[in-house]
């Protein structure tokens, strides 16, 4: 059987450590900026993609696209997994979360911890990837995520980000103030 598949885990967890809930599931959310940017990587051409903030902008072809590092990512939700309180389905068209966390220690903000990759690793004829992050809550309450998502660097003078992948949580999750959010996305192909 030959199959490709995008996933996601979240464990929220308390100040303490405890692991008060987890949710997993098939991601079914590739949005069009993902297959825009594999599109020019591949034919080393041009575009104009809609960025997080809603703006079409020419891309071109450099070695920046699809860029989310783990060395530059503390403290930064304009690439890399996101977390947010929206709950519209996800659209094909979707450019950004609908309501997402900002950086910081106010409400409805999360610290954005650094991104962890794994290395692609093949174990029989499957190959599979990860990429993990951790949101602590230190806002003063309980913040509702209810939407999880994925954004990368699209490559110009301004490096713009696009947002490669979205989901809507069901059932959303509640996490308490000093506790976190932890996302984990794997990649897999399978032949």
């Amino acid at each position: 059987m030959k199959s490709e598949s995008l996933s996601y885990k979240v464990e929220v967890h308390a100040k303490d450590g405890r692991l008060l809930k987890r949710v997993q599931g098939p991601s079914e959310s590739y949005v069009s900026q993902w297959n825009q940017l594999i599109n020019i990587l591949a034919r080393t051409a041009n575009a104009t993609i809609v960025d997080t903030g809603g703006t079409g902008r020419g891309v071109t072809y450099t070695s920046y696209d699809l860029n989310a590092p783990e060395s530059a990512s503390l403290g930064q939700p304009s690439w890399g997994t996101v977390v947010g309180r929206g709950n519209t389905a996800v659209a094909i068209d979707d450019y950004a979360l609908e309501t997402p966390c900002g950086q910081g220690i106010g409400a409805n903000q999360v610290l954005y911890r650094e991104l962890q990759y794994t290395a692609p690793a093949v174990v029989g004829s499957t190959c599979s990837w990860t990429v993990k992050r951790v949101c602590v809550n230190q806002s003063g309450g309980s913040i509702t995520i209810a939407e999880i998502g994925f954004y990368v660097i699209m490559h110009t003078a301004a490096a713009y980000r696009a947002m490669a992948f979205r989901d809507v949580l069901g059932p959303a999750v509640d996490v308490p103030d000093g506790g976190s959010i932890t996302v984990t996305y794997e990649v897999k192909a399978t032949v």
